[in-house]
């Protein structure tokens, strides 16, 4: 290797630091100013050009979604949230992400007027396995639907879904068996529909709740 090639990998190498160390910095500031609960601070760093080169405008518009969603401001969320779903990133996987975690916040909460916001754009990615059991999920949490056991049923055994929307499936089926009571089912599905879950996910406390419920 000569001495020039040395040098350039060496300058690129040093590039490279320096880059990964700016946005260490940036996320470094806005998850701080998230615990201190500085809403305001979030979105003016969040909206700087020198933080949207570093992060990206999707980790950026999601740092300042965030920050509505936890402030409560839900006029600004209302239109952030319908900003990001118009919006082209590199990657639309993770407009789609973020669409399907507050869609389903919000269905745990018994929210039917974001829920129903989200579940259009949901309808709008023209995904239509996508569509299918996050609808189910709308008619079974906000309706409390019983017509949807068959069906779900026979997603799982078509083995298409797996992870958090098999997790899903699986915890409306617990659901729906509740609100028929029949207890031992929903208890058997609620139990299933953990473990597709990441222990962080939304839907683990109020398992874990129901578990600990019908144990007592």
């Amino acid at each position: 290797m000569s001495q020039l090639t040395a040098l350039i990998i060496f300058v690129a190498f040093l590039g490279y630091i320096a880059w990964q160390g700016m946005k260490n910095f940036q996320l470094r500031n806005l998850n701080m100013c998230i615990r201190k609960k500085d809403w305001d601070t979030v979105q003016k760093i969040a909206d700087m050009a020198t933080t949207r080169r570093f992060l990206g405008d999707y980790t950026c518009d999601l740092y300042q979604l965030r920050a509505y969603y936890l402030s409560e401001d839900m006029s600004n969320f209302e239109i952030k949230l319908k900003e990001m779903a118009s919006k082209n990133y590199s990657d639309n996987q993770d407009k789609k992400n973020v669409i399907e975690q507050y869609y389903h916040r919000f269905l745990l909460k018994n929210d039917r007027k974001y829920a129903s916001i989200l579940l259009d754009e949901i309808k709008r990615l023209g995904d239509d396995k996508f569509t299918v059991y996050n609808e189910q999920a709308f008619h079974v949490m906000l309706d409390k639907s019983t017509e949807f056991i068959k069906p779900m049923i026979d997603e799982i055994n078509s083995k298409q879904y797996y992870g958090f929307p098999l997790g899903v499936i699986l915890f409306m089926l617990a659901r729906q068996y509740e609100y028929l009571g029949d207890t031992e089912n929903a208890e058997i599905y609620y139990q299933n529909s953990k473990v597709c879950f990441h222990p962080k996910a939304i839907y683990v406390p109020v398992i874990e709740q129901k578990i600990n419920d019908n144990a007592n």
